[in-house]
């Protein structure tokens, strides 16, 4: 009942100690994003907001893309599908109930490794027991915080071109490694230069974007492979559920729309004097 209660989450600091998120990086604008004129075609990049047709459009042109995201899916993925099938087919998942437990720890790094298309869909698995153990549901939880965190170095230079600032003159005092990390993200504890607050500074992942968008359009264009599969596409439309879990996933990774979020329920709740919603600040937030 551990996993069922929420227990027992964070009882291994060191899981992620060696473990590397694999991302995709690209330039979006790199290949086929310039005309005759060498000014930006608009309409060949990445959208910030999730569109399958142009997420079709773009990656039709990086077939090479497609091409090193599925072989490092399968080099990360296949030993334990192959691993899993054995275990079955042998009944020695059945028998052993620490086998199980050790094959739900392979299958966390692995998907941790993958990026956080693949930690989000781990993190719905943690939460079914019509599935899962509770023990094998307590490793795949762990997904929710602990995750490998990214170079500090990366993390201070993205907040300097989004935010046009050095980090000293917005922050007298930021911690020098993050306090804590997520599949998105990760955030430093700070002190407002300006006014003296202590705040949370979240900072985006390097081609989180990328690499989400590759993986959204392979699993949609999985998704419209199995439609021509009765048996399949009558029990679940797969497309549909992408694209619901698509939507919301673009909506995520702009960060200047949480803020306005989080600014728009902290008016709302101010009337439950038990409530603390933290405040968010529109003059140091970008995207991401």
């Amino acid at each position: 009942m551990q996993a069922l209660r929420g227990k027992n989450i964070n009882d291994d600091d060191a899981q992620v100690q060696g473990l590397e998120m694999n991302l995709i990086d690209f330039d979006d604008d790199a290949d086929n994003g310039t005309g005759s004129g060498g000014t930006l075609d608009p309409t060949d990049r990445l959208p910030y907001e999730y569109d399958p047709v142009a997420l079709k459009n773009f990656f039709s042109k990086r077939p090479n893309l497609i091409t090193a995201r599925i072989a490092q899916v399968m080099s990360k993925g296949g030993s334990i599908v192959i691993n899993f099938a054995r275990d079955v087919l042998t009944g020695a998942i059945k028998n052993d109930p620490d086998l199980e437990v050790k094959r739900a720890a392979e299958l966390r790094d692995t998907i941790t490794s993958l990026g956080p298309f693949f930690i989000k869909l781990g993190q719905a698995l943690s939460i079914r027991p019509d599935i899962l153990s509770p023990r094998s549901m307590v490793e795949l939880q762990k997904l929710c915080d602990k995750v490998p965190s990214f170079d500090s170095k990366i993390a201070f230079e993205t907040i300097e071109r989004e935010l046009g600032r050095p980090v000293e003159e917005i922050f007298s005092e930021i911690t020098p490694e993050p306090v804590a990390a997520a599949s998105l993200g990760q955030v430093y504890k700070a002190t407002l230069r300006a006014t003296g607050e202590t705040v949370a500074v979240k900072v985006q992942r390097p081609k989180v974007l990328e690499t989400v968008s590759l993986d959204l359009y392979l699993a949609r264009e999985l998704g419209l492979f199995a439609r021509n599969f009765p048996n399949l596409s009558d029990r679940l439309d797969a497309v549909a559920l992408l694209d619901e879990f698509a939507f919301r996933f673009y909506q995520e990774l702009d960060y200047n729309l949480e803020c306005e979020s989080g600014n728009k329920m902290k008016e709302q709740m101010k009337v439950l004097p038990d409530v603390v919603i933290p405040t968010n600040y529109p003059e140091y937030t970008s995207r991401r």
